[in-house]
């Protein structure tokens, strides 16, 4: 069943696209004119500051990159990344529509007041990742780790985590009423008995949300 409802989560439609190696030009024309950076395969880019603030990335895709950067209110639009590196990038008030992680690490990024709406992740590495105060709709976390992250005050609906590490993860103010966390490593989750009614666990998962309530189990 929720496989089933895992397909509701729209893949990014990628056609055929031109091979670049230097963004730097399209990022300058994107300023001078508004030209969106589209249908591009971005492949073996290692950058360690790079400035794509407000840009929009459409049809693209980022294969084995290495970027730290900062992204404030860009826009990525049916976007791919596939074995790329962005960890401590800044993607703040972003918008993500139709995309997917595969393979990827986005250690310390900055998601935070972001838009995210039918986004796949697998096998990829959010650890200390921020997304506190962002919209997450249709989203799908599969074999992703996800500890020391912060979903604090989130809007979320139809996101799933499967045998995924929510390790210590933060979800402060955000209703968890639904979430199927079963197949996941949540010790030392924090957050609060209010945000976690509902929330559906395994039997040994239950024991280690007790704690929150001071239940004591012999």
């Amino acid at each position: 069943k929720r496989k089933v409802m895992w397909m509701n989560i729209y893949k990014p439609i990628i056609g055929e696209l031109t091979e670049e190696n230097d963004i730097h030009a399209s990022i300058e024309l994107y300023k001078e004119n508004g030209t969106i950076i589209e249908n591009r395969i971005i492949t073996k880019l290692e950058e360690i500051d790079l400035n794509a603030e407000d840009i929009e990335f459409e049809k693209c895709i980022f294969r084995d990159c290495k970027i730290k950067g900062t992204f404030e209110r860009a826009v990525f639009h049916d976007v791919i990344f596939e074995n790329c590196d962005f960890s401590n990038s800044l993607f703040m008030e972003g918008s993500f529509i139709r995309v997917a992680f595969k393979n990827s690490k986005f250690v310390g990024c900055d998601f935070s007041e972001s838009r995210i709406y039918h986004m796949s992740a697998e096998e990829s590495i959010f650890k200390y990742a921020n997304f506190s105060n962002t919209s997450l709709e249709e989203i799908i976390f599969n074999e992703c780790d996800l500890a020391n992250s912060s979903f604090s005050e989130c809007k979320i609906k139809h996101i799933y985590f499967e045998k995924s590490k929510l390790i210590q993860t933060q979800f402060f103010r955000t209703k968890l009423k639904g979430i199927d966390v079963s197949t996941c490593e949540i010790h030392g989750i924090v957050t609060s008995i209010e945000d976690i009614k509902g929330i559906i666990v395994n039997s040994f998962q239950a024991i280690e949300l007790s704690k929150l309530m001071e239940i004591v189990i012999k």
